[in-house]
C-alpha cells in the first residue's frame, strides 16, 4: 500500500467519465465519506522538516548542546525525525544518505553547518496517526493532493522510515502534555518545544495557557539546562509563514526566516549576532 501508482493526466474526453465517478462516490460512499469529514484534515507536511531543520541548527550553535524534541501537534511524527532526512539547503548539504530528500527553493545565506545530537524526541496529537497501521497510513495519504506525486512518494517514503524506527505519538490534549514535558529540565541539553501550522488551531483560551506555561517554564530555564521554542506559523503577513526561535533563560525572540506553507521555499534570516 506504500507505493505510489503512476497518476496520467485527465483527457478532455474523459473529464464526464471523472465526474460521474465522483458522483457515484459521494451517491454510493456517503456514510463513509460523511464519518472521515468529522476527523480534521493531517497533511503532516513533510518538508516543513526543510524549514524548521535551519532553526534546530542554529539552536544546536548557539548552545552548543544535544537537544530533547517536544513536539505538539505531531500527527503521525513525520517532522519528529526530521534528523533521518537529507536535505541541500543553499548551499549547505546536511543529513546522512536516506530515503528523502529535500531541496527547498533557497532565498538567503546557508544556516549554520552544525552537527545535532537527539537524546530525547516525543510528540503529541488529539488525534495521533500510527505509521505502522495500514488504515493509518492510507488516511495520511489521502490528504495528500492526487497529483502530486512528489509529496505522496516523500510522505510514503517518511512513513517507511518512522515504522522502520519504530515512532510513536502520544494522544494527549496539547496542554495537559505540555505541563508533563516542562515539570522536567534536562541538565547539559536544550530542551526545544516545536509545533508546524498546529498551534494556529488551537483556542484563544488555550493558546494563551499555553503560551503561560512555555514562559513559565522559560523563567526556570538555566544556561545549562535552557529551553527553547521553535515555530513554523501563520501571522498578519500573507502569503507565508514565519520562523520564529525563542531562547530562554535571556527569553530572546527572533523572527528567523519566512517560508511557504508546504515548504516549498525558505527565505532565511538567521539569528542575528549568532554565536
Amino acid at each position: 500500500e506504500d507505493k505510489i501508482a503512476p497518476l496520467v493526466d485527465i483527457a478532455p474526453e474523459n473529464e464526464d467519465a471523472l465526474w460521474q465517478a465522483c458522483t457515484d462516490a459521494l451517491r454510493f460512499h456517503a456514510a463513509f465519506i460523511l464519518e472521515r469529514l468529522k476527523s480534521p484534515p493531517q497533511t503532516n507536511e513533510v518538508r516543513r522538516s526543510a524549514v524548521l531543520l535551519p532553526g534546530f541548527l542554529t539552536l544546536a550553535e548557539l548552545t552548543g548542546k544535544p537537544l530533547v524534541l517536544s513536539e505538539v501537534g505531531a500527527s503521525a511524527g513525520l517532522n519528529l525525525q526530521f534528523d533521518r532526512y537529507q536535505y541541500l539547503l543553499g548551499d549547505l548539504a546536511w543529513g546522512e544518505q536516506s530515503e528523502v530528500f529535500m531541496s527547498p527553493e533557497w532565498r538567503g545565506n546557508a544556516p549554520p553547518n552544525t552537527p545535532i545530537e537527539i537524546i530525547e524526541r516525543a510528540g503529541c496529537d488529539l488525534n495521533p496517526l500510527d505509521p505502522s497501521s495500514t488504515e493509518d497510513r492510507l488516511r495520511l495519504i489521502s490528504y495528500v493532493w492526487a497529483d502530486q506525486t512528489d509529496r505522496l512518494e516523500r510522505t510514503a517514503a517518511s512513513l517507511r522510515i518512522a515504522v522502520e524506527k519504530g515512532l510513536h505519538v502520544e494522544k494527549a490534549d496539547a496542554i495537559d502534555w505540555l505541563k508533563r514535558r516542562l515539570a522536567t529540565q534536562h541538565p547539559g541539553a536544550a530542551h526545544v518545544v516545536y509545533h508546524s501550522i498546529a498551534w494556529q488551531y488551537l483556542p484563544d483560551a488555550l493558546k494563551q495557557t499555553g503560551e503561560t506555561l512555555i514562559a513559565e517554564a522559560g523563567a526556570h530555564a538555566t544556561p545549562d539546562a535552557p529551553l527553547a521554542r521553535l515555530q513554523m506559523e501563520a501571522d498578519a503577513t500573507p502569503g507565508g509563514a514565519a520562523i520564529t526561535l525563542q531562547i530562554w533563560p535571556t527569553g530572546e525572540k527572533q523572527e528567523i526566516g519566512r517560508a511557504d506553507f508546504h515548504g516549498r521555499w525558505v527565505e532565511w534570516r538567521g539569528w542575528k549576532n549568532r554565536a
